[in-house]
C-alpha cells in the first residue's frame, strides 16, 4: 500500500467515476484502474462495486475511506510542520467568528496578524457563536472565535474575554430615572432578546428564573447588532454587551443601567477541534489573540 495508491482510491470514492478520477488527477484511467487492482489485491478485499459506468463503496471500501482521509490529512500536516520549522509564516488559516466579536473584539487582532503574517491568506466566516461551534466541529474552519458554551465535546476552549451585560434602552426611557434597576423593573416592559438556543439568551433567562421571573420577550433576534438598532428605535428594551453599545452610549443614543441584583456575563473565546493539528498560521493567531 502506498500514498498514490490512497490518494486515487480516494479519488474514486469521491467523484464515483474511475474516469472522473483520472481526469482530476491528471493521469490515465488504466492507470488509476491498475493501482485500485493493486490494492484490492494487497488487502484481499473488493473496494469497490462496478455498476455500469459508476462505482460505489463496498463495507471494506467504507472502512478504508475512514481511516485514508486521516492518513492523507496526517501526511499533509506532516508536511506543513517540516516547512514551517524555517519558511515565512504562509498559507490559508480559516477563521469562524461572531458578528459580535467581529465588529467589537477582532479588529485591532486581526490587524496586528495580518500586518505581522502578510503571507497569510487570512478568511473570516462570519454567523451566530453555534453555527462556527458547529462548522469547527466539522473541521470547516481552523479556529472559531465564539461566545463559548458551557461544555463542548472534542474541543479546545480557550477563554479571552469576559464580556459583561447591562440592561439597555433608549434615552429618555423610564428606566433611566430609577437609581437602582432590578430585573423585576424590566419585566414592566418588553424585551428584544437573542434567540433562545443560544448562549447569551440561556444566560439571560437563567438570571431571571433564579429570582423567580420571567422576561417579557416581544421579539427573539439573532444577531445583536440587529437588537441594538431595534432597541434605539424605542421598540424594546433590552439586555446586551457592554462593548456592544459602548459608543451609543457615549453619543447619547442609548442609555444603560447596571442591574443591581444580578450579574450577566458571558466568556468569549477561540475553539477548535482536540485532535487538529495547528499550522503555524494558526499557533501564530493564537498568540497574538492571546495577548489580546
Amino acid at each position: 500500500m502506498n500514498l498514490n495508491q490512497l490518494l486515487y482510491f480516494k479519488a474514486v470514492s469521491e467523484t464515483g467515476s474511475i474516469s472522473r478520477a483520472a481526469a482530476e488527477l491528471l493521469i490515465t484511467q488504466p492507470a488509476v484502474s491498475k493501482q485500485i487492482k493493486a490494492l484490492e489485491n494487497e488487502l484481499g478485499e473488493k473496494l469497490f462495486d462496478r455498476i455500469g459506468k459508476k462505482v460505489f463503496l463496498t463495507h471494506a471500501g467504507e472502512m478504508l475511506y475512514t481511516h485514508v482521509e486521516k492518513i492523507l490529512r496526517t501526511v499533509d500536516e506532516a508536511k506543513t510542520a517540516v516547512r514551517d520549522i524555517s519558511a515565512e509564516c504562509s498559507g490559508e488559516l480559516i477563521i469562524g467568528v461572531s458578528d459580535h466579536i467581529s465588529i467589537h473584539r477582532l479588529p485591532d487582532v486581526l490587524k496586528s496578524y495580518i500586518t505581522a503574517f502578510p503571507r497569510v491568506d487570512l478568511k473570516l466566516r462570519c454567523h451566530r457563536s453555534e453555527t462556527i461551534l458547529e462548522m469547527t466541529g466539522k473541521n470547516h474552519v481552523d479556529l472559531g472565535v465564539i461566545t463559548l458554551p458551557k461544555d463542548a465535546q472534542n474541543m479546545v476552549m480557550i477563554k479571552i474575554w469576559k464580556d459583561p451585560m447591562t440592561l439597555v434602552f433608549v434615552k429618555g426611557h423610564p428606566l433611566e430615572s430609577l437609581q437602582t434597576v432590578k430585573l423585576k423593573d424590566a419585566v414592566n416592559y418588553g424585551m428584544i432578546l437573542n434567540e433562545s438556543d443560544t448562549e447569551t439568551r440561556r444566560a439571560i433567562d437563567n438570571a431571571f428564573s433564579l429570582r423567580k421571573l420571567r422576561p417579557n420577550v416581544t421579539m427573539e433576534v439573532a444577531y445583536i447588532e440587529t437588537i441594538k438598532g431595534l432597541v434605539k428605535t424605542g421598540l424594546g428594551i433590552s439586555i446586551l454587551p457592554d462593548k456592544a453599545v459602548e459608543s451609543e452610549v457615549k453619543s447619547g443614543e442609548l442609555g444603560k443601567a447596571k442591574i443591581a441584583d444580578a450579574d450577566i456575563s458571558r466568556d468569549l473565546g477561540v475553539v477548535y477541534l482536540k485532535d487538529k493539528f495547528l499550522s503555524r498560521p494558526a499557533t501564530e493567531f493564537l498568540k497574538i489573540l492571546g495577548s489580546a
